[in-house]
């Protein structure tokens, strides 16, 4: 990590008076995690602070605190950034996090603390560190850094980040430096049993029948290399679920014998979303990239236009050609 960028972004927050947080659309607990963070912090500082983003929180992540005060908006305008600090966290590109963000961004002193390796670095100061598991390792080392420590309400935010988008220390991104974050977190009051109860133990019966009715439709490819499955608009109309449902179920069909590139491809509010999940030597962000996706090296994502049994067929054709290439290229 950079020192000196993480420096100068303690020297913003002690000298600007206004903050306004900005979480990436379809908030995960890495997104709510750091930008509650980070509320909480600029509350108790006495700041004027607002966290904001496109899209509602899941209700999975209504435990977190400060939660109602979360700002769901159509766009960010230049009204609310006026004399303001803009932070935006554990998101990429400013396309991934609110309309009007890029107009803005020319007039707003800004701030991008992320992990993505593909970050397009928008913002007047970028923290970005491909080698930390979650942008909430970050924001933990940045409340050290600061000489404020960590609240109580501030380590059950960070520690919902960290975990959520380590599998819960299962996936590979895990390293000793997750750990001795945790390690931190943990001291200051968070119980992990208690957050992995609310993240989850919280699946409906209809949500099992969600998750249960694309099993039936995993289909295998390149030779028992890929695996996919999907939902349509329709399903999560007669589950009565949002996106937000089937967060991980993508990864299960990493647990299938020989699977190294797994497919889950949803069709929900009008948009055609692919998740991609990947085990070495192959990289999720390289397929999800074609279609002007992201993400990081083993889980990434995209949205693909048009029609969905299309689309559908386009990543798979795309995930295919891209084992046989990458394949060929290791021997």
């Amino acid at each position: 990590m950079d020192m000196a960028v993480l420096r100068e972004i303690i020297e913003k927050f002690d000298s600007s008076k206004k903050w306004v947080i900005l979480c990436h659309e379809n908030p995960d607990g890495d997104t709510m995690g750091c930008g509650l963070a980070l509320y909480s912090l600029g509350k108790r500082l006495d700041k004027d602070v607002r966290v904001m983003g496109r899209d509602p929180i899941p209700e999975r992540y209504w435990f977190l605190p400060y939660y109602r005060d979360f700002e769901c908006c159509t766009e960010i305008l230049e009204e609310d950034i006026r004399n303001a600090l803009l932070i935006c966290v554990d998101t990429s590109t400013a396309a991934r996090s609110m309309p009007g963000l890029k107009e803005v961004l020319s007039i707003a002193d800004s701030i991008n603390i992320d992990h993505h390796g593909d970050n397009h670095l928008y913002c007047k100061l970028n923290l970005v560190d491909p080698e930390a598991s979650a942008s909430a390792e970050l924001i933990t080392e940045l409340l050290i850094e600061g000489g404020w420590g960590i609240e109580e309400r501030e380590a059950i935010c960070l520690y919902t980040g960290l975990s959520t988008d380590n599998g819960n220390f299962r996936f590979g991104t895990t390293t000793a430096r997750s750990h001795l974050c945790a390690a931190k977190l943990l001291e200051a009051g968070v119980k992990p049993a208690v957050i992995d109860e609310y993240v989850n133990e919280n699946m409906t019966p209809s949500i099992l029948k969600l998750w249960g009715l694309a099993f039936t439709r995993t289909e295998m490819f390149s030779n028992g290399r890929g695996a996919l499955f999907w939902l349509k608009k329709e399903d999560f109309e007669e589950a009565g679920a949002d996106s937000s449902a089937v967060d991980g179920v993508v990864n299960m069909l990493l647990r299938i014998t020989g699977v190294k590139v797994a497919l889950f491809m949803t069709g929900v509010n009008g948009e055609n979303k692919v998740s991609i999940r990947t085990k070495a030597p192959f990289v999720a962000r390289d397929i999800a990239s074609v279609f002007a996706g992201g993400g990081h090296i083993q889980a990434a994502g995209a949205k693909i236009e048009g029609n969905f049994q299309e689309a559908l067929e386009s990543v798979k054709a795309e995930a295919e050609k891209y084992i046989e290439n990458r394949t060929a290229a290791l021997k």
